[in-house]
């Protein structure tokens, strides 16, 4: 009976691993509801439990889209333009039935033609002073900031998806594939450059104050690929999870006899 409630436990252990990684594989944007990023304004909907991934990238996207009438208060989107800038799939997702998917969708939308639309929908209306305007009022901005230093970024974006080196350059830089941003490290892990793509591509490059180092002397050197490196530490953090997990529960079962099943 012991042994089956050791194993039961260690079991929920692993589980709670393997649910706290799936999680952790999911791009950062999954997170978020809605965020400013730069210029843009970023939706995300989600489409829990799809028949497939068509019908799933759908219902995102219509899950998006009134993310953005919630923001601006409008029966319709008109005006500009909604772009998707990324879309992440789980085929197998752990709170749905064999055969089922999950989607997210973000959507990407010019900051000036939201706040054109938000005025034009609330004229003439009372101000809304409730916790839920409040709350989308203090939208979330994950803009990066030159200057942020390497573990700052890795808080706010998680793992990246690939990191080079270029020795050269004296750069490291770090792509997030699942939301199209690079970011490039100095040699003191200090964020001196970054860049969105898309529809509507973004980089620090875009604001006066930003300004780059000089590149240091020295011969051309290649270009370094460090991602199997970043692959080999989170096999590795996985294979420490668990064994904590086993550590777990042979120290907490550790002074209870073990039931042989035998009786009196």
């Amino acid at each position: 009976m012991i042994y089956r409630i050791a194993t039961a436990l260690l079991s929920f252990s692993l589980l709670s691993t393997s649910l706290a990684e799936a999680a952790e594989n999911r791009p950062f944007w999954t997170e978020q509801a809605l965020f400013h990023f730069g210029d843009d304004v970023f939706f995300t909907g989600r489409s829990s439990c799809a028949p497939n991934v068509e019908e799933g990238r759908q219902r995102a996207y219509v899950a998006a889209v009134q993310e953005v009438k919630n923001f601006t208060r409008a029966h319709e989107i008109e005006g500009f333009s909604l772009d998707t800038q990324m879309i992440f799939e789980d085929p197998h997702p752990s709170d749905c039935a064999s055969g089922l998917v999950t989607v997210w969708r973000l959507l990407r939308a010019p900051r000036a033609a939201l706040e054109s639309l938000t005025k034009h929908t609330t004229q003439g209306r009372q101000p809304d002073i409730s916790p839920i305007l409040a709350h989308i009022t203090a939208i979330r901005n994950l803009t990066p900031r030159v200057g942020m230093l390497r573990d700052e970024v890795w808080n706010r974006y998680g793992l990246p998806r690939s990191i080079w080196a270029h020795p050269d350059r004296g750069e490291l830089i770090w792509e997030y594939s699942q939301f199209g941003l690079t970011m490039v490290f100095n040699q003191d892990d200090v964020l001196t450059h970054w860049r969105l793509s898309g529809p509507h591509p973004r980089s620090s490059d875009d604001s006066p104050t930003t300004t780059r180092q000089d590149k240091p002397a020295g011969k051309d050197l290649p270009a370094i690929d460090l991602t199997a490196r970043l692959q080999q530490l989170e096999e590795q953090q996985d294979l420490d999870r668990r064994r904590q997990a086993q550590r777990y529960c042979t120290l907490r079962f550790a002074e209870v006899p073990v039931s042989t099943g035998q009786t009196g």
